[in-house]
C-alpha cells in the first residue's frame, strides 16, 4: 500500500507544474527578467555623478554605480587573463548548477527554489560582466547597481547593490535553512515531510554502504577462489 502511494504521488509530480522542473525555469526567467529591468532603468534615469535619492538617508539609497569586479568591488583590479579566468569558472558553476537542479530530487523543493535564485543572481550578473567587457582596462561601465543598502549596524553595509545580489544572497540564506531543516538529510527536520526524507536518505545511505561491503567481499571471495584454483593447478 505505501509503494502505491508512493507511485502515485511520483506520477503526480511527474505531469504537474508543481513537480517538474518547469517551474524552476519560469522563476528562472522572472527573476532574471526583474534584474534586467532594473539595471536598464538605473542606466537610462541615473547617472554615477547624480545626488542619490535617498529613500531612508544612510541606509537606504537609489543611485547608480558601475562595479568592474565582483562582490564589494574585489578583483576590480585583477589583469585581463585572471578576469576572463573568473568570469569562465563562474559560467562552469552555474552549468553545474543547472544540471543538479534537473536531476535533483523534484521534493527538495527549498534547495532547488535556492539553486534557481542564485543561478538567477549570477546570470545577471554575468551578462553584464560580459557585454561591458570586465576584462577590458580600456571599456566603460559594469555591473550596474543601484540601491545602497546598510542596516542598522555599521558591519552590514553592503554598499551599492543591484537585484541579481539580492536574489544570489537570498538563494543562500534559503539553501543554509534548508540544510537545517527543510531538506533530505537535514540537520534538525521539521515537519513530517521532512522527517521522512532524512529517514528515507539515511536508509538509502545505509543500502549504498551495505551494497559495497557486499561487493568488496564477494571480490575476495573471488580472488581467493582464484588463488586456490591457480594452487591447485600447480
Amino acid at each position: 500500500m505505501k509503494k502505491e502511494k508512493l507511485k502515485m504521488q511520483n506520477d503526480e509530480g511527474r505531469y504537474s507544474l508543481k513537480g517538474s522542473s518547469l517551474w524552476g525555469v519560469l522563476l528562472f526567467g522572472i527573476l532574471l527578467l526583474i534584474d534586467m529591468l532594473t539595471k536598464i532603468v538605473a542606466d537610462a534615469y541615473f547617472d554615477p555623478s547624480d545626488e542619490p535619492i535617498k529613500l531612508i538617508p544612510g541606509y537606504l539609497e537609489l543611485r547608480l554605480s558601475y562595479n568592474r569586479g565582483v562582490a564589494f568591488s574585489m578583483a576590480s583590479d585583477w589583469d585581463a587573463p585572471a578576469k576572463i579566468a573568473l568570469i569562465a569558472a563562474t559560467c562552469v558553476l552555474f552549468i553545474v548548477f543547472a544540471v543538479y537542479y534537473f536531476k535533483m530530487d523534484k521534493r527538495r523543493s527549498w534547495v532547488r527554489v535556492a539553486l534557481v535564485f542564485i543561478v538567477a543572481g549570477g546570470i545577471g550578473n554575468l551578462i553584464d560582466r560580459i557585454y561591458y567587457q570586465m576584462w577590458n582596462p580600456e571599456a566603460a561601465g559594469g555591473v550596474r547597481d543601484m540601491v545602497y543598502l546598510k542596516f542598522y549596524f555599521d558591519f552590514l553595509d553592503f554598499g551599492v547593490c543591484n537585484f541579481a545580489d539580492f536574489f544570489i544572497v537570498g538563494g543562500a540564506i534559503t539553501l543554509i535553512v534548508a540544510m537545517l531543516f527543510f531538506d533530505t538529510g537535514a540537520i534538525f527536520p521539521l515537519t513530517k515531510k521532512y522527517k521522512a526524507l532524512s529517514k528515507e536518505a539515511e536508509e538509502a545511505e545505509e543500502r549504498k554502504k551495505a551494497a559495497k561491503i557486499k561487493a568488496a567481499k564477494e571480490r575476495a571471495l573471488a580472488k581467493k577462489a582464484e588463488a586456490e584454483s591457480s594452487q591447485n593447478k600447480e
